[in-house]
């Protein structure tokens, strides 16, 4: 565990620059603000915690507002930037707990890509070899390992836009290709749609003529049947009329 490295007045300086604004951003607003006696770092392992702990002492206690709060969170990044570890996000939280506040600390990115990283490698390197480095010697080979680290990242985050710009390019050409099989579909069951709807109509054309040829044609026949039936012969008298008259 490191122990931090500011001066007495660095660290006067600082935090009076914290509490002076955080006081004039309160005096500004009309809400109530919790009262904080407490700053508590949460996820630190690189920086010693009695130090962090006297860093943050907030004396008697003050008022906590957001304003605050990003500047603690700020104040504890430039710590651990100080002390060789700029790669550590710190950040607060929007609550307070019993007069004391949290500020959490991601330390992800050193431990891949910073010297903590590169702190483990000397350490493993010393203890399965059996070697002697000087102080010197160890920040010199955490300075270049930190570099190689910066480089591998680098060349993560390039392949990784790579890797994400093909894989939309990818995405793209395969909704592209939905679309258009989606739209032949659709297409063809129109198509369909409107040769079956031609094909009914055609048919029912074709009935409706059919009927219409057989009504002509039963018509045509009623009417040959009437010409030429010849006319009933009228009854003539008998014989027994004349007689009679």
């Amino acid at each position: 565990m490191k122990e931090i490295r500011l001066d007495k007045k660095y660290i006067g300086f600082t935090l009076l620059c914290i509490l002076i604004t955080g006081f004039a951003q309160a005096s500004l607003a009309n809400e109530p603000f919790p009262f904080v006696k407490k700053i508590h770092v949460k996820g630190n392992t690189l920086l010693d915690p009695y130090s962090l702990a006297e860093h943050f002492d907030l004396g008697n206690g003050l008022n906590m507002n957001p304003f605050i709060m990003d500047l603690a969170a700020s104040e504890l990044r430039a710590v651990y930037r100080f002390n060789g570890h700029p790669a550590v996000n710190a950040y607060s939280t929007l609550k307070v707990n019993k007069g004391a506040m949290t500020l959490k600390v991601d330390e992800k990115n050193e431990y891949r890509f910073g010297a903590a990283r590169a702190k483990i490698a000397i350490n493993n390197l010393v203890w399965d070899f059996n070697m002697n480095l000087t102080e010197q010697q160890q920040k010199d080979t955490i300075q270049k390992l930190v570099k190689g680290y910066k480089k591998i990242k680098l060349n993560e985050e390039v392949v990784a836009s790579y890797l994400v710009e093909k894989q939309r390019a990818r995405i793209e050409e395969i909704e592209s290709q939905k679309r258009a099989a989606m739209r032949e579909k659709v297409a063809t069951a129109v198509k369909d749609f409107k040769e079956i709807r031609f094909a009914r109509e055609q048919e029912q054309a074709r009935k409706i003529a059919e009927m219409r040829e057989r009504a002509q044609a039963s018509a045509s026949k009623k009417i040959f049947e009437v010409e030429e039936t010849p006319p009933e012969d009228e009854e003539l008298p008998s014989e027994e009329f004349f007689e009679e008259n």
